[in-house]
């Protein structure tokens, strides 16, 4: 049986997938690799990424029936990273997408070249956390390690393509995330790049999603239990990948993704950017559309967070069935508790690097359950704001993807929230695995487009807004979205007193 094998490199670990024709997911296998947080500091070491990767093939490979042939590989993973290759491998850790350290080389990057320019060009906003602004804090910071490098990929997925074929390369849909790529042209911002001073010879070569970019190596052979020669296609960055795999790759469609970061998207033949609102224009993996996403840099990383800060010191975390269980205690409203999710600063509906993870309405009476389920709604109406950001008014249901859909309390405290019904998509972990093989299927010629059935799209679930929670929610929402104006100027004063020396 010819079969397709998807590798999602996603923010906690890396999942190999083999997918058959019609689309279901034969077996998979999942492992995991750290982060490391500072303050504005957040990285993973690219070692960790391949160590992962050829730990799920090992398992993969043991589930797996002996009648499988790969037709392909393709990949997924993290857009918008930094990831200086020397000669023989990564040099040093990889700046991840919330890495927020670049505020002063996003400043002097948009003193020198403009806003205005800088969005014609990009078609979005160009904070701290683009690579743009990145690249621009490596260079001043750490010249030494730029020296050594002789390209810079930008997804993790890349880094591990080039491990198989050792190929540099780059899809539209990540490039389109990094302030590197002019939106108008679908190309590498060559006199952008230029004025700021960058080499643009470092660049990776761009191909479409699901073009051939090489064949697997013997070395990556031998640590990944795939033939050698086997091909390796283009990836695409998990916006992408999840866009396709949740069947929301038609024009109009929206959805929402649910997993340590997130995002509200919809689909569109025509775009018109909207960095003012946070709003992102990014490259689909259909050459003529487009993908505009209200990003979240923090969604289901709240819960992991609340995790483990009441963990006792000698105790283990609770786990999420106990968190899960401690939500549905507390009443919608949490006993009057908010919270403001943005642990580590966000982009939309405003950009802020500063801005914080915040408890508002915390009493005597707040139990545990309350602080649980407070951080479940906060960061459902946050996704309430991206809705409003990209400027979608139709309520028909909301397809859900990413790990926070496993959570029933959470998934209908999204569907209170934003009074809209909420579908689960099966196994919406899955997604992005699942999308990466139908961008790969129709580059084999299985599919003639990104949405060959209903089936390849199947629904576990659907969440219909109890209308008593939706009254309650929508009293509370105006409350929350006033929070982060309040304390706009409080973030800001309590960041500069943290950065002073003395």
């Amino acid at each position: 049986m010819d079969v397709i094998l998807a590798i999602d490199v996603g923010t906690t670990g890396a999942k190999a997938a083999l997918v058959e024709r019609k689309g279901a997911i034969l077996v998979s296998a999942f492992a995991s690799y750290p982060t490391h947080t500072a303050a504005g500091v957040v990285e993973q070491n690219p070692q960790d990424w391949w160590a992962a990767v050829c730990a799920a093939l090992g398992e993969l490979w043991r589930n797996a029936g002996q009648d499988v042939q790969v037709a392909a590989v393709i990949l997924s993973g993290q857009m918008q990273d930094l990831i200086p290759l020397g000669d023989d491998d990564a040099l040093g850790p990889a700046l991840l997408y919330a890495d927020s350290r670049a505020q002063a080389e996003a400043t002097a990057i948009e003193q020198l070249v403009g806003r205005e320019t800088l969005t014609m060009v990009t078609g979005n906003a160009q904070t701290a956390s683009s690579v743009l602004a990145k690249w621009h804090w490596l260079a001043l910071h750490e010249p030494d390690r730029l020296a050594k490098t002789r390209a810079l990929l930008l997804g993790s997925h890349d880094y591990v393509a080039w491990r198989l074929c050792g190929v540099a390369s780059a899809d539209p849909t990540t490039a389109a995330t990094t302030g590197l790529l002019d939106w108008r042209t679908r190309a590498w911002a060559l006199d952008l790049l230029a004025q700021i001073g960058l080499d643009a010879g470092l660049l990776p070569a761009l191909h479409p999603s699901g073009a051939q970019i090489g064949v697997v190596s013997v070395p990556a052979a031998q640590m990944t239990g795939l033939p050698a020669g086997t091909p390796v296609l283009q990836g695409v960055g998990d916006l992408g990948a999840t866009t396709v795999g949740v069947g929301a790759a038609a024009p109009s469609v929206i959805y929402a993704y649910l997993g340590t970061s997130g995002w509200i998207a919809v689909s569109r033949s025509d775009a018109v950017p909207m960095p003012e609102r946070g709003v992102f224009t990014i490259c689909h993996p259909q050459p003529d559309l487009w993908i505009q996403v209200a990003p979240v840099l923090t969604a289901g990383g709240n819960l992991e967070w609340l995790r483990r800060a009441l963990a006792s010191p000698a105790g283990e975390p609770l786990d999420y069935a106990q968190l899960n269980r401690l939500g549905a205690e507390a009443s919608p409203g949490s006993g009057g508790v908010l919270y403001l999710p943005y642990l580590n600063g966000e982009r939309s509906p405003f950009s802020d690097p500063n801005a914080r993870a915040s408890f508002l309405g915390v009493s005597a009476a707040t139990t545990q359950a309350d602080l649980v389920r407070a951080v479940m709604e906060g960061t459902a109406f946050a996704y309430r704001s991206l809705r409003e950001a990209l400027g979608v008014v139709e309520r028909d249901a909301l397809v859900l993807a990413g790990g926070g859909g496993k959570s029933p309390v959470w998934a209908q405290i999204l569907a209170d929230a934003l009074a809209q019904p909420v579908q689960i998509a099966a196994a919406p972990g899955d997604a992005p695995a699942r999308g990466a093989a139908i961008v790969a299927g129709r580059a084999l010629g299985w599919y003639e487009t990104l949405t060959p059935g209903e089936r390849f799209f199947p629904v576990q679930t659907v969440y219909t807004p109890i209308a008593a929670n939706v009254r309650i929610y929508d009293r509370l929402y105006p409350v929350f979205a006033g929070l982060y104006p309040a304390l706009r100027e409080s973030f800001a004063a309590l960041a500069q007193a943290l950065n002073q020396r003395t």
